[in-house]
């Protein structure tokens, strides 16, 4: 009796856990999907000073040199005023496995967790591809690298 007992309660168990692991990776896609369209919002913010998004969103872990800074800031501007032109009610953020393979397949991950990674799109154009790691924005950009595959790049 106490061990059909204990099957049953192991048997619940085991149908619980992928909910609540789904239910978790659900609450951190979210909060992920949040941090962008706050990225997002002050972008579209004239107010907010290029370098302040810099620093509060971007992950640097390399030493930058001024023509690297002044790259990434650039990188940054370009987005920010493409951003800008869009109505920002339409746009759409996608996570790596939302979209078809034919739109990721030129995408290499270098071992990049694609779980990570976000597309923001309107009207089926791509606006802008981010990776987040240690809950910033490590890279905003695709780089097509050899073989006609793309890869992010990291500052």
């Amino acid at each position: 009796m106490m061990s059909t007992f204990l099957r049953k309660i192991g048997i619940i168990i085991l149908l619980l856990i992928p909910n609540i692991m789904f239910a978790q990776e659900n609450k951190y896609a979210e909060e992920q999907v949040t941090y962008i369209k706050k990225f997002t919002d002050d972008l579209n913010d004239t107010t907010v000073a290029t370098d302040v998004i810099l620093s509060q969103y971007i992950v640097i872990s390399n030493e930058l040199t001024d023509e690297l800074f002044d790259y990434l800031k650039a990188s940054l501007d370009e987005i920010r005023l493409n951003i800008q032109m869009k109505d920002k009610s339409q746009i759409q953020y996608f996570n790596y496995f939302d979209l078809q393979k034919k739109e990721t397949r030129d995408i290499d991950l270098e071992g990049k967790n694609p779980n990570n990674i976000y597309f923001l799109k309107v009207k089926d154009r791509l606006i802008v591809a981010l990776y987040l790691d240690n809950e910033k924005i490590a890279s905003f950009t695709l780089v097509s690298k050899g073989n006609n595959l793309a890869h992010f790049v990291t500052y």
